[in-house]
């Protein structure tokens, strides 16, 4: 045991620059292609090799064929591959990509940030990781080192070994000097040597991209009103923005621009994070910018209207609480066009989500699909669809003399015992508008839906051919707890594609209606398809119990597959 101990010894000193087991944090990033890449997700592979690759770096050029027959040899034994770009932008590395025809996704870390955590100064540089104790294992080149001093383990391929034989491995990363195109992390140096101010820097990018949710009474787990709150919190603050779980902005910023899509600019993300990684100090400012923020309650247009109020109702304790369908009557004597709508839920703890829709007077939920009667989608509440609600200018949606609301109701048990009367604040347009405004809800299988247990991608679609000229809005994707990602894109009459809207990490806990900056003209004969995936995986903790397959239903732990198109027709009224 002690030749052991020392032969240990004499290896690490050999290694020179080896240290003890540099552990990384997780972390998530958007590829090439806009799919979602999250280092913790990919737990059930014994390894990940992260290949750091830059445009115009002749090192990936001339290895290019290595990475090749690399994967070729250890792909079965349970190793993963990813390419990881911080130097280039996204289309020129998907240009890159195509034309050297690099295999492995190419993770795109405009930020960074990434590149920085796992310690990658080159591109060329190869780590291998342990993604499951989210360990380095080794960093340093593909091929063997010349020197002649380098022990006999620093290499990938002994890294690779140990963690797929399940051999006992050393307790230090190994690191070695790889040839490389040496990346520029200009801003990395510049805030190293200036912090940001808490006060000048901080303070209001928090003030703006986060206290809305982060505040006393809010949606949020904590309040960010003091910089003690948030150096206590600046933990868990870096986790869930190196892994893009905040700000909630699930949308790929690739596609379209959305106004409500809560994007964080690279430079904020990396304030953020240096701040962070510095200690978050407090600064010299004698005041604290957090202190005494003011939030808007209540209506935010003003008093409506006209309320709709649901049915009082007790939402127990404990337990599952079927969805409910009341319908309410309305009191107009002539037809409306409604110009906004907001939902403020009485007990906004125990309301998951409510829809409402317009309904004819004998409207009859229980009767078949032919016989139940016309319906109307009015508008909806969920995660992250706390504000009010106004349709595009010339638009509205009808409510003709004598029909009702009918509301699809969400409750969700939080502890104790509570009662819930949501008002839905009704603003009528002073005039007959133009266009009506559409939700159409495009869908596939309903209840017949059947995610294999185990399954970590599997995928579903759902098209629909809109007959009329349309002018496209906004979006939703609606999935359950194992929605996983969800394009929206149209092919148009020309066969020509386009994608709408990219959600490529989906989150169960944040469904606004995704509103486009420039509403989009799809010409008659468009046809939208909507591509999305389940993980069914131990690796998603949404997954019940993921040794069964899942099916459709209404309830959190059944699955749907919904995507929303608002829009209205261009040639109507």
């Amino acid at each position: 045991m002690r030749l052991s101990f020392l032969t240990g010894l004499l290896l690490a000193a050999l290694a020179g620059n080896a240290t003890a087991a540099d552990r990384v944090g997780n972390f998530g990033l958007i590829d090439a292609d806009g799919d979602f890449h999250q280092l913790s997700k990919y737990a059930y592979l014994n390894a990940l090799v992260i290949v750091s690759q830059a445009n115009g770096c002749e090192v990936n050029y001339n290895q290019n064929h290595k990475y090749k027959l690399l994967e070729t040899t250890w792909k079965d034994e349970g190793v993963g591959f990813l390419m990881l770009n911080a130097s280039d932008g996204r289309e020129a590395v998907a240009a890159e990509a195509e034309i050297f025809d690099y295999r492995w996704p190419v993770m795109i870390d405009d930020a960074q940030l990434v590149a920085a955590s796992l310690g990658i100064e080159k591109a060329g540089e190869i780590v291998v990781l342990d993604p499951a104790r989210l360990e380095i294992l080794y960093r340093g080149p593909l091929d063997r080192p010349e020197s002649d001093d380098a022990p006999a383990g620093a290499h990938i391929k002994d890294a690779l070994w140990q963690a797929t034989t399940g051999e006992t491995r050393p307790a230090e990363t190994v690191i070695v000097d790889a040839p490389g195109c040496e990346i520029d992390f200009q801003v990395r140096e510049r805030l190293a040597e200036n912090t940001p101010d808490y006060a000048a820097d901080v303070a209001p990018i928090l003030r703006e991209r986060c206290a809305n949710c982060h505040r006393q009474g809010g949606i949020a787990p904590f309040a960010m009103d003091s910089h003690q709150m948030v150096r206590g919190w600046s933990p868990m603050i870096r986790e869930v923005l190196m892994t893009k779980r905040m700000p909630p902005a699930q949308v790929d910023p690739h596609f379209n621009r959305f106004s409500n899509a809560r994007y964080m600019p690279t430079g904020e993300l990396q304030t953020l994070v240096h701040w962070i990684d510095a200690g978050a100090p407090r600064g010299d400012s004698p005041e604290d910018p957090l202190t005494g923020l003011e939030f808007h309650e209540g209506w935010q247009l003003g008093e409506p209207d006209h309320i709709v109020y649901s049915e009082k109702f007790t939402v127990p304790a404990t337990g599952v609480v079927d969805y409910r369908f009341p319908v309410v009557d309305l009191p107009f004597e002539e037809d409306k066009w409604v110009k906004a709508v907001q939902f403020i839920p009485g007990e906004r703890s125990v309301v998951h989500h409510m829809i409402a829709r317009v309904v004819e007077p004998d409207y009859d939920r229980n009767a078949g699909p032919d016989q139940q009667g016309e319906t109307r989608f009015l508008e909806g509440f969920a995660p992250g669809k706390d504000d009010a609600t106004v349709f595009p200018e010339g638009t509205g949606v009808y409510i003709p003399r004598g029909y009702k609301i009918e509301i699809s109701e969400h409750y969700t048990t939080m502890g104790r015992e509570v009662t819930d009367q949501t008002a839905i604040g009704l603003y009528f347009a002073e005039e007959t508008p133009d266009h009506e405004f559409r939700t159409y809800s495009l869908s596939h299988g309903g209840r017949n839906i059947v995610i294999p247990a185990g399954a970590r991608d599997h995928r579903m679609y759902a098209s629909h051919v809109f007959e009329k000229e349309v002018m496209m809005h906004a979006f939703r994707p609606h999935m359950h707890t194992r929605g996983k990602n969800m394009r929206f894109k149209v092919i148009y009459p020309d066969q020509s594609s386009e994608v709408l809207i990219n959600v490529p990490n989906y989150n169960f806990n944040w469904q606004p209606t995704y509103r486009l900056v420039e509403p989009k003209l799809l010409p008659a004969g468009s046809r939208v398809v909507i591509d999305g995936a389940f993980d069914n995986s131990e690796m998603n903790p949404g997954a019940a119990d993921p040794t069964v397959p899942a099916l459709g239903g209404l309830q959190t732990w059944e699955e749907m597959f919904i995507g929303y198109f608002t829009y209205h027709n261009t040639r109507e009224i």
